[in-house]
């Protein structure tokens, strides 16, 4: 869902000046925001992408989520008043719009109905980004890297048994998403592979039913 939905081009850039929208540039490898600093504006990506990433106890970089073009993020923390508990990366060159979150809670004299369907936008995409966190939750309360690997493979798997599938994580960012580095991913995926629970090449998968061999 886009925060914009339901606001036409017009709209939009009434709507921009009503709730004093800032747009920033940002070159690929920089910091949006870090973990810790007070954040007031929802922010809005019109183009590239974000990553929002944690440090565990160890100091290793966890994964959280990619934001893409027309998603929004710090909308958690904008809401609740709290400082950031993520690092925001540009993983390119990305334009990012900040909506200052008191010019949208406090609607213009015009009582414009636009500016109260952004309001209800905002509301339902929380709510849409909450069931997410539940299925990340779901997704850690798996204990071994075996049952996170299926997990999470098992989501993008077609209804079809045993087609190939594609995932939108390189290795990297699917260690990250998992919580671990990447060698013990590797060597993870290597022995499902040997014991005939999945198949691989690259990006693509197949997760098989049973463990019969069969050509990928």
């Amino acid at each position: 869902m886009n925060i914009f939905d339901n606001i036409s081009e017009s709209e939009k850039h009434l709507l921009y000046k009503c709730v004093k929208a800032v747009l920033k540039n940002y070159k690929k490898g920089e910091l949006v925001f870090s973990a810790d600093e007070n954040i007031d504006s929802i922010a809005y990506v019109i183009e590239g992408n974000i990553e929002l990433t944690k440090n565990d106890y160890n100091g290793n970089e966890i994964l959280l989520t990619r934001i893409s073009k027309g998603e929004i993020f710090a909308e958690t923390f904008v809401c609740a008043g709290a400082k950031s508990i993520v690092q925001a990366k540009a993983i390119d060159n990305t334009k990012v719009l900040f909506l200052n979150f008191n010019n949208i809670l406090n609607i213009c004299p015009q009582n414009c109905i636009f500016h109260k369907k952004l309001l209800e936008n905002l509301i339902k995409i929380i709510a849409q980004k909450n069931l997410f966190l539940q299925d990340r939750l779901e997704m850690f309360s798996h204990k071994t890297l075996k049952e996170r690997i299926i997990y999470l493979l098992t989501k993008y798997k077609s209804a079809k048994d045993n087609s190939v599938f594609e995932i939108p994580y390189s290795r990297e960012q699917m260690a990250q998403y998992l919580g671990v580095n990447r060698s013990a991913l590797s060597k993870e995926l290597a022995k499902l592979k040997s014991e005939k629970i999945l198949d691989f090449h690259r990006n693509s998968f197949k997760l098989f039913v049973n463990k019969t061999s069969q050509e990928f």
